[in-house]
């Protein structure tokens, strides 16, 4: 038998997480699988469930100034306005800001768009699948180049760690026992320019084999932030820094010789970042030259940005 809460409010929700180590259970489509026993068993938890997918605080999209921030229990058909999401959002939980949801950069939307089938999409929240921490998760790679920000409460109050800090490997978070995720916080500026390609056995509901979310912001032709994230290559999604600011720096307007060379330049940066392995899905020689084929193809995408 397994033990669950459900709190009343968030302060309750914290003082069970805090006292019992009690599991946060939002859509629990990944929770599911993750602690799915024989067939016909209830899954084995290990420890009691705390639901959370109707607090308020944590089913919220709005803007603070430029920024955006994503309650951790928002469903991921809510952020791409898919239908109403009926079934899957708690009846007391806040409607979204119109605003704020028309703020949801496009990488993002794409990005959970690929996320299974629309029953899923339903159940399944923004925090639930960063938790799950999985490195070929499509919606993290999206907040990878969103430069997304975890924002963490317990009772002793809230933090906030970059997205890169909090996934330590798959699966694995640098969330505390104590610790609910409140909300994930995208900085400003909000881009101009995205890219997000997934490569698998079809569009949506399929495992990524490997994956490409970027995301830049512009100001008089030239390139202000820019951000590119790989999944599916290795332990966590991998972001390329150095040839993040090769593109800042030397990306412009220029020649098809020019843009070859930068092409060349990043993806000899890209290559000792990443790590692909072989598995059921796909080799790591395919997983390889397709991260190096979706590099060279978004640069080009951003260069033609730059040229409008």
């Amino acid at each position: 038998m397994v033990k669950a809460f459900k709190p009343a409010s968030l302060a309750d929700a914290l003082k069970k997480r805090s006292n019992k180590h009690a599991v946060p259970f939002a859509g629990g489509t990944d929770l599911m699988v993750r602690f799915r026993a024989r067939d016909g068993m209830a899954p084995s938890f290990g420890l009691p469930i705390l639901f959370v997918d109707s607090l308020p605080e944590l089913n919220t999209v709005q803007m603070r100034n430029e920024d955006l921030i994503i309650g951790a229990s928002v469903p991921l058909s809510i952020l791409i306005e898919e239908g109403n999401a009926a079934g899957g959002r708690a009846k007391t939980a806040p409607a979204p800001e119109a605003a704020a949801l028309a703020a949801v950069p496009g990488v993002l939307r794409e990005a959970i768009a690929s996320v299974g089938a629309p029953a899923l999409r339903n159940r399944a929240t923004i925090g639930g699948n960063l938790a799950n921490a999985s490195p070929a998760g499509d919606s993290i790679a999206a907040l990878y180049a969103l430069r997304a920000e975890v924002i963490l409460i317990s009772l002793g109050g809230e933090r906030t760690i970059p997205i890169e800090e909090f996934i330590l490997g798959p699966g694995e978070t640098g969330i505390r026992k104590d610790e609910i995720i409140r909300a994930i916080y995208i900085p400003s500026p909000l881009p101009h320019w995205y890219y997000w390609r997934k490569v698998g056995t079809r569009r949506t509901n399929a495992l990524t084999k490997v994956s490409l979310a970027a995301a830049a912001s512009i100001n008089d032709g030239r390139i202000k932030t820019c951000s590119f994230a790989f999944g599916a290559v290795g332990p966590r999604v991998v972001r390329i820094h150095e040839a993040e600011k090769l593109l800042r720096t030397r990306l412009t307007s220029g020649t098809e010789e020019e843009t070859s060379g930068i092409i060349a330049e990043a993806t000899e940066l890209l290559s000792p970042l990443i790590t692909p392995i072989d598995d059921q899905r796909s080799t790591a020689r395919y997983r390889r030259a397709a991260a190096q084929n979706l590099l060279g193809d978004a640069i080009r995408s951003l260069q033609e940005r730059l040229n409008d």
